[in-house]
């Protein structure tokens, strides 16, 4: 009885050893993959214009379009019927990146006009766009010169997730729903924060549905220096609007040429934005988050340290869409207190 209890002892050593770390994406493979999609009738969560690349049964739109319910395995950043937003975004069925909603039904200043979710704005190119962020591993977003009436795609050469050297949207991000994400370190499209290669952060293990103090990413900032970071979440932003990000057409202290990102707040603490959240507690606010250095562990107190309230473009906005102008986080246009803005602006409102 001690032997067999030994081999089967050994077994299970010998499998939990040797098993691969599990893998960000789990589950019934048929849930996103098709030998053939041959089937007739299709199921009808296969798209229409199939088959497509590495055996998927939709592309990047069809699977990740439906609503969210706080215990959906799939993040879902497009409905077809409008989500529940409320005022600021963080009370509803609505993610940390927002929704296409609002913009694929007309409004052109609520999102990013993505190919396949709405048809092109009027812009030619990205507002701000300089071509002088590549990203970490030397590319380019644009592919050198954004071509005119190019629209922003979800991955690849135009789009933010994956690899930024291939036009082809499922080659750019290859493999990364796959790849165990235990670790965040930028090194690859799967173990980079939300497959935005090179980026870094913590992220939040339902993508911020209803989020809370406590419950939330963690955004990595540095504070600006003229050598910027090619791993925060604002350099993202400025891989295609540089002008909102570069010293020299931001600044570098008041008064600002343009609102300044990847900037720590601890400088100025003594002024009105140690007050932050409006109230003076210092507890992290979900409607106007700020990123930080150290982004091992979710933040509930921030200006305690030197790099724990970094300013950061998704401070204001959120990266798909809203029903505000400019994909604002709240209804900055329409409030004569500029809406959120008093939560660091504590003595404006």
């Amino acid at each position: 009885m001690r032997r067999v209890l030994s081999i089967i002892s050994s077994i299970i050593i010998y499998l939990v050893v040797s098993s691969p770390a599990l893998a960000r994406v789990s589950g019934v493979c048929s849930n996103c993959h098709t030998m053939h999609y041959s089937q007739t009738p299709q199921p009808s969560e296969w798209g229409t214009s199939g088959p497509y690349q590495a055996l998927l049964i939709n592309n990047c739109v069809g699977c990740h379009s439906g609503t969210n319910t706080g215990s959906n395995k799939t993040p879902y950043i497009f409905s077809s019927t409008a989500p529940t937003y409320g005022a600021t975004g963080t009370e509803g069925d609505t993610l940390a990146g927002g929704n296409f909603y609002w913009v694929a039904n007309g409004n052109n200043t609520a999102g990013h006009n993505v190919a396949g979710i709405c048809g092109a704005d009027t812009l030619s190119i990205p507002p701000g766009f300089t071509n002088t962020y590549p990203d970490i591993e030397g590319n380019t977003v644009g592919g050198g010169t954004w071509p005119a009436g190019q629209q922003v795609t979800c991955a690849g050469t135009y789009g933010c997730h994956g690899h930024h050297n291939t036009t082809d949207q499922v080659k750019a991000i290859y493999g990364a729903h796959h790849t165990d994400d235990t670790t965040i370190d930028g090194n690859s499209v799967g173990t980079s924060y939300r497959f935005l290669m090179g980026i870094l952060g913590k992220e939040d293990s339902d993508w911020e549905y209803q989020p809370t103090s406590t419950t939330h990413n963690q955004y990595y900032g540095v504070d600006r220096s003229a050598v910027p970071n090619k791993q925060t979440i604002s350099y993202l932003c400025a891989e295609c609007h540089g002008y909102y990000h570069s010293i020299t057409k931001v600044g570098t202290t008041s008064p600002w040429l343009r609102h300044p990102t990847d900037f720590d707040m601890n400088n100025v603490s003594t002024k009105e934005y140690g007050n932050y959240p409006g109230d003076g507690s210092k507890t992290y606010s979900v409607i106007a988050p700020v990123g930080s250095v150290d982004v091992s562990a979710v933040k509930s107190q921030v200006l305690v340290s030197s790099g724990d309230a970094i300013v950061m473009c998704t401070s204001c906005h959120r990266a798909h869409g809203t029903p505000y102008f400019k994909l604002m986080r709240w209804n900055y246009q329409g409030s004569s207190t500029g809406g959120n803005c008093s939560i660091c602006h504590t003595t404006k409102n």
